[in-house]
């Protein structure tokens, strides 16, 4: 009988050193209510990890260590709905880029909203344009917008989410085909620009939709990838997607323990919550509350065999055995971030 496990995956942690410093305040205040997590995080198997997607996709038994050539948008593709086994991938985010004296900012899908409708006429207006360049545009769940090519290119891009609300020149393409993109990026902007689609939104007082950010490039290796787990409820497109290569569907996200089979191997990963520091000591305090305090209750009676703990930093394993460590007590409430 396989081993049963459950494993969460937390969103990342990315805060500026004012809101860090914020939420050491509020969970130093909170310390009490996240006994558990501080726990785990002093008792369980610890080990640093560089990448959060690259470990997880290691779960899944896929076997990729290289960053940079890791295909997230493949994976993605996948959970979208798309077939993503053949071609080099690339997410393409619809942003809305802000000129400032001598910067441009981006504004990613969390700062406004964009029809489905009008998504796909701003992408028919640029699709001769990519055809010629050997680029074909892929819609799928989610309002997600990928480009696929038979060749790949070299050239490292930033995940949108890492330029939201920054100056889009210290993250441009780079490498030996960083110019190519950089003057795709540059005809998009100028052609999605003029759209009628564009006129009209700005006649309703919203903003252009006036430019697309590439990133998550990558290809697919071939292979025949086993079933790792008996459940995965998720609602991303990338761990869906892992779901979907493993042969498998992930369902919507739950709530808490009470929703899944605790014999099973199963895992959960949670949604990108709002950066705000108050936001995620709340989503802190409730994980404890519906997760982590219940599951180790489970672990105690044996009916639990493990759970496994992915961060954006660490991933950590706690059993019976190692919550028999009762000397290495808890860890402290600041040190619970040095490790998310």
């Amino acid at each position: 009988m396989a081993a049963s496990n459950l494993t969460l995956v937390l969103p990342p942690l990315s805060l500026d050193d004012s809101e860090k410093a914020a939420l050491s305040e509020i969970v130093e205040k909170k310390q009490k209510s996240l006994k558990s997590l501080r726990k785990i995080f002093s008792r369980g198997e610890k080990e640093s990890i560089d990448s959060q997607p690259i470990t997880l996709a290691n779960l899944f038994t896929l076997p990729y260590t290289d960053p940079e050539t890791f295909p997230t948008a493949a994976i993605m593709a996948f959970g979208a709905g798309l077939d993503g086994s053949t071609g080099y991938w690339l997410c393409a985010d619809p942003v809305y880029l802000h000129p400032d004296l001598d910067h441009v900012l981006l504004f990613d899908k969390s700062t406004f909203e964009l029809p489905k409708h009008e998504l796909a006429q701003l992408v028919s207006e640029i699709d001769e344009m990519l055809l010629e360049k050997g680029i074909t545009t892929h819609h799928g769940h989610q309002q997600s917008l990928f480009f696929r090519m038979a060749d790949k290119t070299d050239a490292s891009f930033t995940a949108t989410k890492e330029v939201s609300g920054k100056n889009i020149l210290q993250h441009l393409p780079e490498g030996d085909d960083a110019a190519k993109w950089r003057l795709l990026q540059n005809e998009i902007q100028m052609q999605m620009s003029q759209s009628i689609v564009n006129r009209e939104r700005q006649e309703k007082g919203l903003v252009s939709i006036n430019g697309l950010w590439f990133w998550g490039g990558g290809y697919l290796l071939r292979g025949k990838y086993k079933q790792v787990f008996d459940a995965v409820y998720a609602n991303d497109l990338f761990t869906q997607g892992l779901a979907k290569l493993t042969s498998m569907v992930a369902e919507k996200t739950c709530t808490s323990i009470e929703d899944i089979n605790p014999a099973s191997n199963s895992l959960v990963a949670f949604d990108e919550i709002d950066e705000a520091a108050m936001s995620y000591s709340d989503f802190l305090v409730d994980l404890e509350k519906q997760w982590l305090l219940p599951t180790l209750a489970l672990i105690k009676k044996n009916e639990l065999e493990s759970m496994t703990i992915l961060t954006a930093k660490t991933k950590i394993t706690i059993t019976k055995k190692q919550l028999g460590k009762f000397w290495k007590g808890s860890v402290k409430a600041n040190s619970i971030l040095e490790l998310l």
